[in-house]
């Protein structure tokens, strides 16, 4: 294990780019390939009301049982359990606290910054599937605050967005935070949403 996993407090920085570098490693093409992929997918563990075995949802980050990673070593695989579960209770603790802050990339693209939501979309539609939220109760509720993630986040939702004006699709993506906080407080009326939610995280 790395020295900085062994510092008792381990900077965002060095949180993120160790993660990265196992899903790099060992992931497929049926994996979370990302830290705003996994932020988002964790994010969606925290909204439903249903809660899941570790076991569980740390296999579905690989995708299927024949994604599963060789680790190389079992201080290789305890770090990543560890580095994941540190990101999980952060993300479970910014929900609980109103601090709802999603991990977006940006991309530099002829001298102008862009902030991609695709990928924290995408992990955020993988956790609900896998939670199964959205599925019974109030069906025309959940297509609403569904609606944004499911946009950005699936290949038919980015086939909608292709043919949308440039101000329907900005619209469409101011409304993902408040789309997800309604899930939270759905699901957690005790949750303090949206009263203390801190900036946007965003990776370079």
């Amino acid at each position: 294990m790395s020295e900085e996993i062994d510092d008792e407090i381990i900077s965002e920085e060095v949180l993120y780019e160790r993660i990265d570098h196992y899903l790099l490693k060992f992931g497929t093409d049926r994996s979370l390939l990302c830290v705003s992929e996994l932020d988002g997918f964790l994010t969606a563990l925290g909204c439903s009301a249903k809660e899941l075995e570790p076991d569980l949802w740390l296999n579905a980050i690989w995708g299927a049982d024949e994604d599963q990673p060789v680790w190389e070593s079992a201080e290789e695989e305890d770090e990543f359990l560890s580095l994941v579960l540190i990101m999980y209770m952060e993300a479970m603790n910014s929900l609980l606290f109103g601090e709802f802050s999603p991990v977006y990339l940006e991309q530099e693209y002829e001298g102008e910054s862009k902030i991609l939501v695709e990928e924290w979309c995408a992990g955020f539609v993988r956790g609900a599937k896998l939670l199964g939220v959205g599925i019974g109760g109030d069906r025309d509720f959940f297509d609403e605050a569904l609606a944004p993630v499911r946009l950005f986040g699936t290949d038919a939702g980015i086939a909608k967005l292709n043919k949308m004006m440039e101000q329907e699709v900005s619209f469409w993506r101011e409304m993902i935070e408040p789309s997800v906080q309604r899930l939270i407080q759905h699901y957690h009326p005790e949750m303090q949403v949206g009263e203390n939610a801190s900036d946007t995280r965003i990776l370079h």
